[in-house]
């Protein structure tokens, strides 16, 4: 059997540079690493299956709404390779209320939140809606977000969204009135990978991000972020993901999101992309992450 150090294996092209960035860096720091994508993934499979190749890590930047991909993290998991996110984890952490309830328990602050059950009748969701208070955010409670109501104002936001994804599960979560710093929403976007806490800023609004200094963490007493990062990592288990971190107009932290595939495009390409020095950080803390555990 050959054994490689990290598996990669990703559905979406936006992922191609930072996966080949990824391979390259690790080539050059003596690890060996394996990419499954569409072109190679049945021979894959089949040299999986038959024991002739496997992974001692396996980076996963699948989606579960992919046909093809859909059952490779349990196929892998069945055959003892240790995931960088574990599938198990990660799947979880995309429960959104159920991460509210988990951090919640163990005093990390979230925006009040209310889940919004398929059977709820009329009077339910009213409650519900008035708990949060109005404007609120809306969104399925599963998954990475990406279909929402930023600024629902009442249960027909609700019957819209159902109209959309039907009867599933949704979050209904209060609108924060966020601080300004240095004239820009105090609000961040952390990245955790492998130990290592990676802030910067991220406007809610126009997703662009955007380098933060260690000077102004000092200046502006952010220094906070890297406890709440380390605090989500022992909660969720997971060693790679992203999360907002929001200030209050009343100073108090907020943990607004947790995303187990942060985005990973560059900013020297595209306008709100990661900013290139910390996708390099990501890739190179993974690298060193693998390479530790493979000596």
């Amino acid at each position: 059997m050959e054994t490689f150090d990290l598996g990669i294996a990703w559905d979406n092209e936006i992922d191609n540079e930072f996966v080949n960035d990824l391979n390259d860096y690790a080539l050059k720091g003596g690890i060996r690493p394996y990419l499954i994508h569409i072109y190679n993934f049945y021979a894959s499979l089949k040299d999986i299956t038959e024991n002739k190749i496997s992974f001692r890590f396996l980076l996963n930047r699948t989606s579960d709404d992919d046909p093809v991909f859909r059952g490779l993290p349990d196929f892998l998991k069945r055959k003892g390779i240790t995931f960088i996110n574990h599938p198990d984890k990660a799947k979880e952490s995309r429960d959104k209320f159920k991460m509210h309830l988990k951090f919640n328990s163990h005093d990390i602050s979230v925006p009040k939140t209310a889940l919004l059950n398929p059977e709820d009748d009329r009077k339910s969701l009213e409650l519900k809606i008035k708990y949060v208070s109005k404007p609120f955010v809306l969104r399925p409670a599963d998954g990475y977000g990406e279909e929402a109501i930023l600024d629902a104002q009442s249960l027909d936001d609700v019957i819209k969204l159902k109209e959309q994804h039907g009867d599933i599960k949704y979050i209904a979560q209060e609108k924060i009135l966020h601080k300004s710093l240095e004239n820009k929403p105090a609000w961040f976007r952390v990245f955790y990978c492998c130990g290592k806490v990676i802030p910067c800023w991220w406007h809610p609004k126009t997703h662009v991000y955007d380098i933060l200094t260690m000077k102004q963490v000092y200046a502006l007493g952010l220094y906070d972020m890297w406890y709440t990062a380390r605090k989500i990592s022992q909660v969720c288990k997971l060693n790679f993901f992203s999360t907002e971190v929001v200030i209050k107009d009343d100073e108090k932290f907020l943990v607004a999101s947790l995303n187990d595939q942060p985005y990973m495009r560059r900013k020297s390409k595209f306008n709100d992309g990661v900013p290139d020095e910390i996708v390099d950080k990501v890739i190179q803390n993974i690298v060193s992450f693998i390479r530790e555990k493979v000596k």
